[in-house]
């Protein structure tokens, strides 16, 4: 479905390594106008030996003035305490780190995933597309 909505699976990379050790369900880049980025024009075979983040120049790669890697994470139970919509802390962590090093964080909690209220393709789909293109907000 990501490959859909972002215009095919060079676009988006599953299971994503990032300098820190944190694996990612999946991780794209938009550029500034939140147009996807090919992830087959990067250098991604090799970490780098340097931290990298949102104002450090040096990178696995480049990125163009203005773009922005997005991770992309689905939620389980067991990242949530119990009974409650309240993250524990390795998650509030991963998310921070990432941020950190210069991601977009997108955490999709199983109970919105799992709802009725998406229970179609479509309505994945535009759930999706929602999430990966809204204005973030300081």
């Amino acid at each position: 479905m990501l490959g859909e909505i972002l215009g095919g699976p060079n676009y988006i990379k599953p299971s994503a390594l990032t300098p820190y050790g944190y694996i990612v369900d999946f991780e794209c880049i938009l550029d500034k106008e939140k147009k996807p980025l090919p992830h087959g024009s990067q250098d991604e075979d090799e970490l780098p030996s340097v931290l990298w983040g949102p104002d450090v120049h040096e990178s696995r790669s480049a990125l163009p003035l203005g773009a922005q890697r997005v991770a992309l994470e689905f939620l389980d139970s067991r990242a949530f305490c119990k009974n409650t919509t309240h993250l524990k802390g390795r998650s509030s962590m991963k998310k921070r780190h990432l941020e950190i090093l210069g991601y977009r964080v997108i955490q999709i909690p199983h109970l919105e995933w799992n709802s009725m209220e998406l229970s179609t393709k479509d309505a994945w789909m535009e759930y999706l597309r929602e999430r990966m293109f809204a204005e973030v907000q300081s």
